[in-house]
């Protein structure tokens, strides 16, 4: 009776620090995160903004998660922005854009300075999964990640969004997208 109750209370402290330490390491940004592109063509140049891209960063596994709402990009003309959602990234069909990769690098999280990394797995854009290395930095400050950022371009036909012929000129066919993050440990 005594070694099954010990047990127990083995068991029952295991599960608390399971619990306790299920988000070490998590860094998140909540509603902070930001995401810009820009389509340099002949005729137009468009560019558009989001202000509440989120990301989680866990520097156990090295995960990356991001996700940018496609509603949520703003543009200097409304009709643009009813375009971009209706006619080309089709947003209630596709309403987010999701990267699901792991940094490469071994990097000591605790250390402070700028890293610069190289994240490898998928980006899904417009129901479409595209493999994909992406660079980007990460800025460690007081032994945590604080801030990450990255350049990277979009191939529209690798995401199988269609430009009608008769707006070639005004869309270009790869598009510069940036984007920041400023994270903190996660709180739940």
């Amino acid at each position: 009776m005594k070694t099954a109750s010990l047990f127990l209370l083995l068991v029952f402290s295991l599960s608390l620090i399971a619990q306790t330490d299920k988000y070490a390491g998590v860094y998140a940004c909540n509603q902070k995160g930001k995401a810009h592109f820009f389509s340099a063509s002949p005729l137009e140049d468009i560019e558009a903004n989001a202000n509440d891209a989120t990301m989680i960063v866990n520097t156990l596994d090295k995960s990356v998660s991001a996700k940018v709402i496609i509603t949520s990009f703003v543009f200097k003309d409304k009709l643009m922005r009813e375009h971009f959602n209706e006619n080309y990234l089709e947003s209630d069909k596709y309403p987010n854009a999701i990267l699901k990769m792991a940094i490469v690098e071994n990097i000591d999280f605790t250390k402070d300075g700028v890293y610069e990394v190289t994240l490898k797995g998928t980006l899904e854009m417009h129901g479409v999964k595209q493999e994909r290395e992406i660079k980007g930095k990460l800025h460690i400050k007081d032994g945590q990640p604080a801030r990450a950022t990255s350049t990277f371009n979009v191939k529209l036909e690798d995401h199988k969004i269609k430009i009608p012929k008769a707006v070639l000129m005004n869309i270009a066919e790869v598009i510069k997208v940036d984007v920041e993050f400023a994270l903190e440990k996660f709180q739940k």
